[in-house]
């Protein structure tokens, strides 16, 4: 039993160990800035940052301030994590998106509102930005 015993605490110790890197991970992750440069005007690029917080998502999410052009505020424990949006338009055309955590609130050292929920949103308005790209360009081909 000594040898069972010993791999159970092994796994529990290596899940634990596990666990925290995963989070330290994805809080780097979150409140890292992340940069898209896309081919779509700044008012598309809007329209897609809002349409990834519009729908089912907005009883999640709440505007609030912050230091970005759009601020978005997870509803949460301890008013949840902010997600901050600029949007700059680049001088030949199309915009550059940049997004950040802004704001986290830590609970013992452990994000409250896992940055999971950055880094989906992250990725969301990435998609939904070439999703928008694609679109123009291929509206623009048939014109």
């Amino acid at each position: 039993m000594n040898t069972v015993e010993g791999l159970v605490c092994f796994g529990i110790v290596a899940a634990l160990i596990g666990f925290f890197v995963w989070q330290f991970i994805e809080t780097r992750n979150a409140v890292a800035t992340t940069v898209v440069d896309t081919t779509c005007d700044p008012a598309q690029a809007i329209e897609a940052v809002r349409e990834a917080f519009g729908g089912s998502r907005s009883v999640l999410w709440t505007g609030t301030s912050g230091p970005g052009m759009i601020n978005m505020r997870r509803r949460g424990f301890r008013g949840g994590v902010t997600m901050s949006i600029d949007i700059e338009p680049h001088p030949g055309g199309g915009s550059r998106v940049e997004m950040w955590a802004s704001r986290t609130v830590e609970y013992m050292g452990i994000l409250v509102n896992f940055a999971g929920v950055v880094n989906r949103r992250k990725t969301v308005i990435a998609r939904l930005l070439a999703d928008a790209e694609s679109a123009r360009t291929q509206g623009g081909v048939g014109q």
